[in-house]
């Protein structure tokens, strides 16, 4: 809520900006006071609105935001009135960045293969003011498996780097503003929080899918499918550097859908979310250390894993068919089964209309559902795995594991991504971080 408050204020200190432009730069007549009359009340309505909202806080406002001036007057009284205005605004944020108290809280927004992804709220919460935009935003945070040294845990953040540039200036599939940070961990391991802006809820694409209606929902797929032809077409004429894609339906924010916007047009702006797993192959090689995959398997399993499992499963996020296949599972694996057969029809019509060149065979409802039951089998092995290797690490070894799950994460598929929950508190690494 702190950000909330603090972009609401920023918001009223440009509208303010705006009104005090028009009086320097218009004469005194009578569409200007309209203008200036009708600003007025909307910033005192929009403000009442907000501290509405905030005043069920424990921490209580000493200072209201209230335009109560006269726009009838002289334009230069209203002209400094609307300066001290503004005053009292900058003062009030000062206020609530430096005196706001809330305690630190973990929010769960998400249960992957390999980690959790979190969101911290209150006292010492990683706020960005975003380059370009100048405005607040959270942000969601995800711990890598930790690096032998620190040269690895670099490559990473490096590769992390090169991925989100690469699909957002080359191939114009926009990503969420991120950093990666890098800091020391115990025995010499090296630690890497990849910080991501956090979107809302309501504009991720396994969130619309619930509450759009089916007509918006085929936008979505079209829209989905058109991105991630532009990776298609990029691997067919550069095999020399490949790009890797998980185009399941939760890696997608549709940034402006909402209550208030519940419709999807054809330049609806589009985010790609998973971008801290970069795959990308220069001429067959993996980039990334694949070892990464492999943290939740207990050591004695993972020479088998490597040479079996590990490779089929990096292999499917660079074969087209592979990739719209997961994309379809997904609707599966979110609760709407109903869409498979209609999702179906329409991505045949789209390789057939749109994507010929591909050379993709169309999709049954069989393949779907009997893909769906062998990717939920592999993930569910990976985490069984991911279980046995803390017991083993914990218990036998006597040692801390680190990529422990939330306490009473459930074990079924449905709750794998996007669980919610609680259980987890603030790692004493990540606090450190924060309070660099």
């Amino acid at each position: 809520m702190k950000e909330e408050l603090i972009n609401l204020i920023e918001e009223n200190e440009r509208r303010l900006n705006e009104l005090v432009r028009l009086i320097y730069e218009q004469k005194s007549d009578s569409a200007l006071r309209e203008k200036i009359n009708r600003e007025l009340n909307n910033l005192k309505q929009s403000s009442q609105s907000a501290l509405a909202k905030f005043s069920t806080l424990k921490h209580e406002l000493k200072r209201k935001i209230i335009f109560e001036f006269d726009a009838n007057g002289s334009l230069d009284s209203l002209r400094r009135n609307l300066n001290a205005q503004k005053r009292a605004l900058q003062k009030l944020k000062r206020e609530i960045h430096t005196g706001w108290y809330e305690p630190l809280q973990v929010k769960i927004l998400g249960i992957g293969e390999i980690t959790t992804t979190i969101e911290l709220k209150g006292q010492g919460a990683p706020l960005k003011k975003k380059p370009g935009e100048n405005r607040w935003i959270r942000m969601a945070i995800k711990k890598a498996p930790s690096f032998p040294n620190k040269e690895s845990a670099e490559g990473y953040i490096k590769i992390c780097y090169e991925y989100e540039n690469f699909l957002s200036n080359a191939l114009g599939i926009q990503t969420p503003y991120a950093e990666h940070r890098l800091m020391p961990g115990k025995e010499g391991r090296w630690l890497v929080y990849n910080f991501q802006e956090r979107l809302r809820s309501e504009s991720i694409a396994c969130l619309i899918i619930q509450v759009a209606r089916l007509e918006e929902i085929e936008k979505i797929l079209l829209r989905l499918l058109a991105e991630i032809r532009k990776i298609f077409l990029w691997n067919h004429a550069h095999p020399e550097y490949q790009i890797g894609f998980d185009a399941q339906i939760p890696n997608w924010a549709f940034i402006r859908f909402g209550p208030e916007h519940p419709v999807i047009e054809e330049t609806e702006p589009l985010i790609y979310l998973d971008t801290s797993t970069p795959l990308i192959r220069r001429n067959g090689i993996e980039q990334l250390d694949t070892e990464i995959f492999l943290k939740s398997i207990p050591l004695f399993l993972r020479p088998v894993i490597r040479r079996t499992l590990l490779k089929e499963v990096l292999d499917r996020y660079y074969r087209p068919r592979d990739v719209i296949l997961d994309l379809l599972a997904s609707f599966i694996t979110h609760h709407r089964p109903d869409l498979l057969p209609g999702m179906i029809e329409l991505t045949n019509q789209w390789l057939n209309d749109k994507a010929s060149e591909l050379q993709i065979a169309p999709y049954t409802v069989k393949e779907i559902k009997s893909y769906n039951r062998q990717d939920v089998l592999i993930w569910k092995f990976f985490r069984q795995m991911k279980r046995l290797d803390r017991f083993f690490t914990e218990k036998i070894l006597g040692k801390t594991y680190e990529q422990r799950l939330p306490k009473g994460s459930p074990l079924n598929w449905e709750n794998l991504v996007g669980a919610g929950g609680k259980g987890l508190t603030v790692p004493d690494s990540l606090r450190a971080l924060l309070k660099k």
